[in-house]
Formats: structure tokens, C-alpha cells, sequence
């Protein structure tokens, strides 16, 4: 990160700003284009899950490489300016990369979805076992992740 001072490295501050955050943009890669999309996520132990359907682009990039990268917004806010290039955005956010894969055992699939269901303070436990053959759950184990914050900490907001 270029601004340094702009970062939050603590793992547990980055934490608690992904779990503020509504959805993760994820970047894919599948060997010719970059792909990026918007999913709902649950963040537990070191991973981000999210659920897709069982067939589609974003598979696909899994099962190529599994490479992903990926970013949530926690607040975003423009600063507008009387003079033009004088906007600015002050922000919260947290991005990192990790590799990808494709959940197969009905169990890690469960604790995947329960990922997911708690981090919207949704119903958790018993899956119909219907709705789990036909609901792919990724695991993304984080490699590196890291909040940015604009305006710095301390600085006049």
C-alpha cells in the first residue's frame, strides 16, 4: 500500500471491518480474463464462504486456479469540492487474496452456509439435503488481508 498511514494491519480491527461490511466484490481469474462479481459472504476461522450455483463463470475460474482476490466496502463516503479534481472519498474498507475451493463433504458445506446465514443474522443449522446438492459453497482460505482507512486516523475528517 502506497500510504502506509492510510493501512489497519491488526488482524482483529481487519477483521471487524470485514464483518461490517455487506458483500465482497471477488476477482477471479480464468486464465484469459479477470472476472469480478459481487457475492454475499460469511467470514469464520481464517476464511470468507460464499454460496453460487453449481455451473457458471465463477466456477469455472475456481476450478481453473482457484486464485481470488477480493474487496468490501464498510463505508464510503464522496467529499465534494468547489474546484474540479478536488473531490475526494473518505472510506473504510478491507481487501485481500486467497485460494478458492470448491466445498464437496455436506458438513463443510453446512458450516459454510452457516458462515454465511450468521454473518446476516439469519437462520442457522439443518440443511435440506436437496438444497445442499444443488448450492455450491466456496472456501476462501485468506492468505493476506488488510483494512485501508481515508481520512487517516487523527487528521481532520
Amino acid at each position: 500500500m502506497r500510504k502506509k498511514e492510510r493501512a489497519i494491519e491488526d488482524k482483529a480491527q481487519v477483521e471487524e471491518l470485514l464483518l461490517r461490511c455487506e458483500a465482497i466484490q471477488l476477482g477471479l481469474w480464468d486464465g484469459e480474463q479477470p472476472y469480478v462479481v459481487a457475492v454475499n459472504f460469511g467470514y469464520r476461522d481464517g476464511a470468507v464462504y460464499f454460496h453460487t450455483a453449481t455451473e457458471g463463470r465463477k466456477i469455472e475460474c475456481i476450478e481453473k486456479n482457484g486464485m481470488v482476490s477480493f474487496v468490501a466496502i464498510a463505508e464510503h463516503k464522496i467529499i465534494c469540492a468547489d474546484k474540479a479534481c478536488g473531490f475526494t472519498t473518505h472510506f473504510k474498507s478491507v481487501s485481500g487474496f486467497g485460494t478458492a475451493k470448491l466445498l464437496t463433504d455436506p458438513a463443510e458445506k453446512a458450516k459454510g452456509l452457516d458462515a454465511i446465514m450468521a454473518h446476516y443474522d439469519g437462520p442457522v443449522g439443518e440443511y435440506d439435503e436437496k438444497v445442499l446438492g444443488r448450492t455450491a459453497v466456496v472456501r476462501i482460505a485468506v492468505e493476506s488481508m488488510v483494512g485501508k482507512i481515508n481520512p487517516t486516523p487523527g487528521k481532520d475528517s
